[in-house]
């Protein structure tokens, strides 16, 4: 059987007690989302085939830091808005047509269209790739709130 013992500073603990911890979140969540988002945006372009649906990328926008009703902070980093381009002709009794969400859009992007068009993951690839800049910026928030150099 595994162990692990992590040993922490003396202190780690009263800094960490000591710090305003609901500033520190909604601060590491605010500048953590526009990391993603310009990520996100860099990928959408590389993954978007046609010149007609750039508006995709430029619809990400990142919201505001919250705590949600489990006490945990989250913030959200969203595909907004409709599409200009696309519609979507409903097959009811009506031909009707809809216009299509940013985010149905991203949705077929990432996990393709059976027969008609393949995948292209590029928000997991965008995930991924700010993965260590998330990193990097929270701790450094962490430490220049908490006063460690």
């Amino acid at each position: 059987m595994a162990s692990l013992e992590i040993d922490f500073g003396e202190d780690f603990l009263s800094d960490l007690l000591d710090a305003d911890t609901n500033r520190l979140c909604e601060e590491m969540l605010t500048e953590s989302a526009a990391i993603l988002e310009t990520t996100l945006k860099q990928e959408t372009n590389r993954a978007v085939k046609h010149p007609g649906e750039s508006e995709l990328a430029e619809s990400v926008k990142a919201g505001k830091a919250k705590r949600a009703k489990n006490g945990a902070y989250i913030v959200n980093v969203n595909f907004k808005g409709n599409s200009a381009v696309k519609k979507y002709t409903a097959v009811s009794g009506k031909r009707r047509k809809y216009l299509v969400s940013n985010a149905l859009k991203a949705i077929w992007k990432e996990y393709g269209i059976p027969g008609r068009q393949a995948p292209h993951p590029f928000i997991n690839m965008s995930v991924r790739k700010a993965e260590p800049q998330i990193s990097a910026k929270m701790q450094e928030i962490y430490n220049r709130r908490t006063g460690i150099t």
